[in-house]
């Protein structure tokens, strides 16, 4: 390390010294032309690179939108449910917490409500929008009965390393 005023490398400890207004790193022997500043005190050795971050939390959908499903017309349920209580759009929008042209798009069918709006719109309308997911059997073949139709062993042409084209047996 060199000495900021007069260039001389600087043997021991270097003194910062606060010279002509400006805080310089100076030796020994400039010290004097300013007023000594204190050394900064020394910085704990922190860990190389950057701090770790906290991860947020990797979750799963919550149980009720892997269990339920929204009632086929729900569009046509909510609006004769608002039109029984007699609340306008703009009411049904301001009680459920949600803007006016969602509960109008809702409404005509073109967007389905998300599963907690549906919530608050079953409890405000007295209304059932979501019913349980039903779930789909599908038949699994059993190992000892034979797989019908065209399989891609069937369809796919093999070939050698060399090129040729090997031939079935069938």
């Amino acid at each position: 390390m060199f000495c900021e005023v007069c260039g001389r490398e600087i043997v021991g400890r270097p003194s910062r010294s606060l010279v002509e207004g400006v805080t310089m790193i100076v030796c020994k022997h400039c010290a004097g032309l300013g007023t000594e500043l204190p050394s900064p005190p020394a910085r704990p050795a922190s860990k190389a690179g950057f701090s770790p971050r906290a991860k947020p939390p990797v979750g799963r959908l919550p149980r009720e939108y892997l269990e339920s499903d929204l009632v086929e017309d729900y569009s046509r349920v909510i609006k004769e449910a608002r039109e029984k209580v007699k609340l306008s759009q703009q009411d049904l929008a301001m009680k459920a917490k949600a803007k006016l042209s969602m509960i109008q798009k809702i409404e005509i069918g073109k967007m389905e409500p998300p599963i907690p709006l549906s919530r608050e719109l079953e409890h405000i309308l007295h209304v059932k929008l979501l019913v349980p997911r039903e779930e789909i059997e599908v038949p699994i073949a059993s190992l000892n009965q034979e797989v019908q139709g065209v399989s891609i062993g069937d369809v796919a042409v093999v070939k050698e390393a060399d090129g040729d084209e090997l031939e079935d047996d069938k």
